[in-house]
Order: structure tokens, then C-alpha cells, then sequence
């Protein structure tokens, strides 16, 4: 078996690669033909909180310093600043160590900070003008002006968490300064000064968007979100306590799944009547009809704590309908009180119950009586036979039951 030290720079490069930057550091000591292989290593990945600080190592600031003072790869490729106690940084610092970042052509850059500091983080101006950045994550970053001009021309990952804004307009000149984005996340947090959160990128494919409040909050009817991304593809969502949702131009075949505690959800439900794959948390209102059809509709879940009013609705829409999926698993609804009235069985049956509906799949399964209900109109009126019921764990402790129907011959 050949010795590790015998290979190349490049390989020993990769392999440093895969393991913490502390760690990468740390194997200058282990021999002579170490001592400046981590030099040439184009990352930097630093978590202060997992950082092993004590009398005879740098401080965590001056860990970072000799890094980048040291590093002599021809780029520094990847930059993550995950830092928990910034009483420990400087503003200048941090600036500094984003501007080193940006004139060696940093490809994927992470700058996550703790939400609750002593003094404000603002976005780094320097970062404007970097063309070849084309993955940037931010938390606890304050935005308050955009510049005119932008040159985020390789940008196509956008991550936002903790961010406050200076006003609703500053979120929509913000997204734009990014021309070919085409995945974003964000996760809001309560105070960022935002009432209408206006995301339109006409390049985006993926968008992922989360505004938890623990427990049951009252509805914020004056907030809320504008939509308007004509080429995506998926759109995760769970919002618990903003008004409104509007969404524009909703494109044909959107894969969309939607927890929303409070909305105008018949108004919603008819934007996405091109969606090829739906799972929704969304309580109806009195008396919902949808306008229009699901025609390109082949995938169906609804969590039954909130949505199974939703279940003869949909299913008289949905005449291409394969699979359909029960839930009572959901996290959103799990505090919420009066979410849903009683499932009534329809005076219709639904097309698509004997024509493409194939499968139906029940999570924690309960065996109430209007579940049984649901399950017996389902056996009744569609083709499909009982496949299969059993129970599974979960993290060693939980279990619940599953229960599945399916086309087949009828016992």
C-alpha cells in the first residue's frame, strides 16, 4: 500500500476538501510534506461555535486573518463566515474578509450571522459589483439600498434568512440585481419591515419560502406576498400568520406544496389549476368552489387536519388524477384551533375515481369514524381494493399507521 505523502498536491487538495477548515489547517503539523499543503486548499468554511478556542490557539478573528493572508490557491473558491459570536468580529473585519473574498473570484460564498448582535450587519457593498459569484447564502444581514447598478451575472443560488429590509420596495429592487437566479430560499423572521414581500424573478425555478410563529398567532391581514415567477418549476411554502398570497403568472406543470394558515384560499387553489403536483395544508372557506379545472393534475396530498373539506372539490376537478395522499402529519396545524369542519360525502362522484385515479395512500392513519368514511366512499365509488396497512417508526419511540389502496382485482 502506497504512502498518503506520496501523492500529488492536487489529490491531497481534494482530500482536504472534505473535512473542516480547522482540521485542514491542523495538518501543517503532521510532517514536512504537510506544512504547506492546506495553503493551496480554495476554502474556507468557519463555525465559530465548533471552533476549539483556548490560551494557545488564534482567536477566531485571527484564525480567519492568517487564512487568507496564507492561502495561495489561485482562487478562493468557497467562503463560509457561519459566526455565532460576533462580539467577536469587528464590522471592519468582516468587510475586510468579504472584500478579499471578492477580489480572488470567491465562487460560493456564506455569510450567516447570529440574529441577536450588538450592533447591526450590514449587506456588503463590495458584493455588488462581483460578476462570477454564483452561490451566496445570508442571514442577519440588513438591507437598506440598492445601488442603480448591479453585476450579479452568474448568481443562480439566493439564500435569505433573518434578513430585515429597509421597506417593501427594497425587497423588490434587492431580487432584482439578480438576472439568472434560479433558486431562492427564504426564511423570514417577524421584524423585517416588510408587509407586501414582492418576489419577481422571471429566471427562477425553485422557490422556497417559510415565516414560522410557534403556536397559534393572530392573522396579519396587511401581510403577505406577490409572486409573479413565470418559469418555476417548484414552490415550497409555509406561512403562519400572513394574510394574502397572490400569485401571477402561474406556468403549466408547477410542482407546489403550500401550508398556509390564513389566505384567500379559493382565490389561491384557482391560480394553480396548471399544477401538475399539489400538497396542500390550507384550510377552505365557507361554502369554496374552484373556478376551472386541474387538468394537468396527477398528484394530490392533503393534510386531513385542515384540508380534507378540500377532497371533494378537488377530486371533481381533477379528471387526470393518479395518486392521492392523506395526511395528518403536517407541523402547521399540529397548534391550531378550529381548522377544519366535518368531511360530507359528495352527492357526485368524481371522474376521476374510475377513470386514472391508482393509488391512495393514508399517513397516520387513525381510523375514525369519518376517516372510515372517506376510505369506504373511496372503495365504493372508485377502482381500487384495500393493498396493505402497517405501522412505522419513527426516531425509535413514535409510530403511526399507513394504509393503502390501489388498483387491483377485489377480494
Amino acid at each position: 500500500m502506497g504512502n498518503i505523502n506520496e501523492l500529488c498536491d492536487d489529490l491531497l487538495v481534494k482530500i482536504l476538501l472534505q473535512i473542516p477548515t480547522e482540521e485542514v489547517v491542523a495538518t501543517s503539523l503532521l510532517s514536512r510534506r504537510w506544512r504547506s499543503v492546506w495553503k493551496l486548499v480554495p476554502k474556507l468554511d468557519f463555525r465559530d461555535y465548533s471552533y476549539k478556542y483556548h490560551a494557545t490557539s488564534a482567536a477566531p478573528s485571527e484564525f480567519i486573518d492568517k487564512f487568507l493572508e496564507r492561502n495561495t490557491a489561485p482562487a478562493l473558491e468557497t467562503l463560509h463566515l457561519n459566526l455565532y459570536h460576533l462580539r467577536d468580529y469587528s464590522p471592519e473585519s468582516l468587510e475586510k474578509w468579504v472584500n478579499v473574498a471578492v477580489a480572488r473570484n470567491v465562487l460560493d460564498l456564506n455569510l450567516l450571522y447570529c440574529l441577536h448582535c450588538r450592533y447591526p450587519i450590514r449587506f456588503p457593498t463590495s458584493l455588488y459589483t462581483h460578476e462570477t459569484l454564483v452561490v451566496l447564502r445570508l442571514r442577519g444581514t440588513i438591507v437598506d439600498d440598492v445601488p442603480s447598478k448591479t453585476s450579479f451575472r452568474s448568481l443562480k443560488t439566493l439564500s435569505l434568512r433573518d434578513m430585515s429590509f429597509s421597506c417593501d420596495g427594497t425587497v423588490d429592487r434587492f431580487l432584482s440585481c439578480f438576472p439568472v437566479l434560479e433558486t431562492l430560499v427564504v426564511r423570514r423572521w417577524i421584524a423585517d419591515n416588510v408587509k407586501t414581500y414582492s418576489i419577481c424573478v422571471p429566471s427562477l425555478r425553485s422557490l422556497d419560502v417559510e415565516e414560522l410563529v410557534g403556536g397559534y398567532a393572530d392573522p396579519r391581514y396587511d401581510h403577505g406576498y406577490v409572486i409573479n415567477t413565470p418559469r418555476l418549476k417548484f414552490l415550497h411554502m409555509v406561512d403562519h400568520f400572513s394574510g394574502f398570497c397572490s400569485l401571477v403568472n402561474v406556468p403549466e406543470e408547477l410542482e407546489a406544496e403550500i401550508h398556509l394558515r390564513f389566505c384567500d384560499s379559493d382565490k389561491l387553489l384557482g391560480s394553480l389549476t396548471s399544477a401538475k403536483k399539489l400538497s396542500l395544508c390550507l384550510k377552505p372557506q365557507m361554502d369554496s368552489c374552484l373556478k376551472g379545472d386541474f387538468d394537468q393534475l396527477v398528484f394530490l396530498e392533503l393534510c386531513v387536519m385542515c384540508s380534507l373539506d378540500w377532497l371533494n372539490v378537488i377530486l371533481k376537478h381533477s379528471p387526470k388524477l393518479r395518486a392521492l395522499r392523506l395526511s395528518r402529519t403536517r407541523h402547521s396545524c399540529q397548534n391550531s384551533r378550529n381548522v377544519r369542519t366535518n368531511w360530507e360525502r359528495p352527492t357526485c362522484i368524481p371522474d376521476c375515481l374510475t377513470s386514472s385515479l391508482e393509488t391512495v395512500e393514508w399517513i397516520a392513519y387513525e381510523g375514525t369514524e369519518e376517516e372510515e368514511n372517506v376510505v369506504k366512499f373511496l372503495l365504493e365509488n372508485g377502482n381500487l381494493c384495500f393493498k396493505k396497512r402497517w405501522r412505522k417508526a419513527i426516531y425509535g419511540k413514535f409510530s403511526y399507521e399507513i394504509l393503502r389502496l390501489g388498483r387491483g382485482a377485489r377480494g
